[in-house]
């Protein structure tokens, strides 16, 4: 029978499960009720069934979804009352009309699967429609239309030129669908005479973020529901994990649930569900163990980048504390990074998406080879001249000059700071709120500009906005360290790597825990983190510099003079005098320790 179907979804919801959950939790409950006794009743609306973070619901005309899915995005903003912007609850919507198999408990159909996957695409607040549901809608009645053409254009925002129609409607593009005879056109909608809304979590569109799908995994030999909850647990924990990282959007479990039991090849995933990346697998359960077997799609390829066996207690996955989740998470994310970065480094830039584009400038630039570093900067300049409108690759190429300078590969050091300070003034203008752009902003105000507390300004700004912003709590570990406030330093290293997040940096936050461990007195500790940063980038100087401190301190002057020589190779020149001048904490009483440290090892005074 035909019907309108509503997938409804909680933006960010594991996260704030993680930050807030008793209050998230209690909200959510009273949201539900208040959807169930306010908004569906009088909207002939039912909820089919409601998940810990989403809806599905069902009704009989178009009009009457739209209208509910706008009154939910109103009724979620009364549950924030009170709240930080971190802690709001907000929604994305997906309309379908289609023919369906409707039962008292599930709605069965591809129109189902179509309207989560256009839940899928939308940003926090929006609700989208597919051509069905638009064509159903009567212009300057039941809400505000506008198309503003491609998926391209949707990146750079609406074209102020174009008339405005009715349904505040932003076309998201053409997506091929299996299952429907042609391309399809997905829709933006609003209510009548609101402006669309503007929140979202990082500030800028997802063209540079790489959208990955966890279906639950299955037992293929087993009809228990015990085993069938381990197995959605599995991927509840594993989407956790995912959902940490800035680098992905994460498709919900209310939207893969249903493929749990289909064979879906990764083409028609990728156009079901809009992921370039889909983990699935199979578990098997014996006695108290369970192994599960899993796999890392590439979609719409169906290449299989990764797959590994991994095995576990049920009992550790079930209550959320097995390493297994944890250890899966890694593997996959560093085949991912693997993938784009190869990808990246191998194809001409035009023919890549923005996110690979992104992954591979990001590993070049911290790789430190001249020649990656400088088509590092032609990625960045390319990204930002195709998103106009996207904060990310303009505060990555301020980040870009910064380690330009501490290098010592800058030959104009003062025209390094400004055009740093464009690239990231020009990211904080397009979001004022964008903690990448925040944290890295006051790098080069600390680095460049030895402005040390407009640097802390920023990094608290970047945290407020994102607690789990790794890069701010990481800068931020810098900057007590240049004051010598040893203990700071390494409380926000550690927090740093433990929302360290999946790209090749790795070597990065050892290296600012080696210098965190420094100005605590812990030389062996700097020299262990040091050590382990130099065996994944022997080319970084700050490394080098700081472990050369670490050892000649430590009493370990044959390395130490070791070091230097090392230092020295990587960049030639190098002096006490330079290094005073590049420290941004060269005015406190340690800097001078540090310098005849480094003269003791060798390092020439000019």
């Amino acid at each position: 029978m035909r019907r309108t179907v509503v997938v409804v979804d909680v933006v960010e919801s594991v996260r704030l499960l993680r930050e807030h959950e008793s209050d998230v939790i209690q909200r959510w409950r009273q949201f539900v009720q208040a959807v169930r006794t306010e908004v569906l009743p009088p909207r002939s609306g039912r909820m089919v069934k409601s998940l810990g973070d989403g809806m599905l619901l069902e009704f009989r005309s178009v009009p009457q979804a739209v209208e509910a899915a706008f009154e939910m995005h109103r009724l979620i903003a009364t549950f924030n009352t009170g709240r930080s912007r971190d802690a709001a609850m907000v929604l994305r919507a997906g309309v379908h009309e289609a023919d369906v198999v409707v039962e008292d408990y599930d709605v069965f159909g591809s129109g189902v699967n179509l309207a989560a996957r256009l839940c899928s695409i939308a940003n926090p607040g929006e609700t989208i429609l597919s051509p069905e549901a638009r064509d159903a809608l009567v212009p300057d009645v039941d809400a505000d239309i506008e198309d503003l053409g491609d998926h391209e254009l949707s990146a750079a925002g609406p074209d102020p030129e174009r008339p405005r129609l009715g349904v505040e409607v932003e076309d998201i593009g053409l997506v091929n669908l299996k299952h429907f005879s042609e391309r399809q056109r997905a829709f933006r909608a609003g209510p009548l005479g609101q402006a669309m809304p503007a929140w979202s979590p990082q500030g800028a569109g997802h063209a540079d973020r790489i959208c990955i799908a966890v279906i639950p995994f299955q037992d293929p030999m087993s009809t228990e529901r015990r085993h069938e909850v381990l197995g959605e647990v599995l991927a509840d924990d594993l989407i956790a994990q995912f959902a940490r990282l800035p680098q992905l959007n994460v498709i919900s479990r209310l939207s893969t649930t249903r493929l749990r039991e289909r064979a879906v090849d990764p083409g028609e995933l990728s156009t079901m569900l809009g992921c370039q990346y889909v983990v699935m697998g199979t578990q098997t359960v014996s006695g108290e163990r369970f192994r599960l077997r899993a796999q890392l799609v590439r979609c719409p390829s169906g290449e299989v980048v990764w797959a590994d066996g991994l095995e576990g207690r049920v009992a550790d996955a079930l209550d959320g504390s097995g390493p297994v989740v944890e250890r899966l998470s890694e593997q996959i994310g560093a085949a991912m990074v693997g993938t784009e970065v190869r990808r990246a480094v191998s194809l001409p830039l035009p023919t890549l998406d923005s996110y690979t584009i992104l992954l591979g400038a990001i590993a070049l630039m911290h790789l430190l080879s001249p020649r990656e570093f400088t088509r590092a900067r032609d990625m960045l300049t390319y990204l930002c001249e195709r998103h106009p409108r996207s904060p990310a690759p303009r505060a990555w190429l301020a980040k870009w000059h910064v380690l330009r300078v501490a290098q010592g590969w800058s030959d104009r050091q003062d025209d390094d700071h400004q055009l740093a300070r464009r690239a990231v003034s020009q990211a904080l203008e397009l979001d004022s709120h964008h903690s990448l752009a925040l944290a890295i902003d006051g790098l080069v105000h600390a680095y460049l500009g030895k402005d040390l507390s407009q640097a802390s300004g920023r990094y608290a700004m970047a945290i407020q906005a994102n607690p789990n912003e790794g890069l701010a709590w990481l800068f931020q570990s810098a900057l007590h360290a240049y004051a010598n406030e040893g203990q700071d330093a390494i409380h926000c290293a550690l927090q740093a790597q433990r929302l360290s997040p999946l790209d090749p940096m790795r070597y990065y936050y050892d290296n600012f825990t080696s210098m965190a461990l420094l100005s605590s007195g812990d030389h062996e500790g700097a020299i262990t983190y040091g050590q382990r940063s130099l065996r994944a980038n022997r080319t970084h100087g700050s490394t080098l510099r700081i472990l050369a401190i670490a050892q000649s301190l430590g009493g370990h002057d044959e390395a130490a003079r070791a070091t230097v020589q090392e230092l020295l190779r990587i960049e030639r020149g190098f002096s006490v005098s330079q290094y005073l001048r590049r420290y941004p904490g060269a005015d406190r009483p340690h800097a001078i320790r540090y310098a005849q440290a480094l003269r003791a090892a060798g390092l020439p005074e000019n």
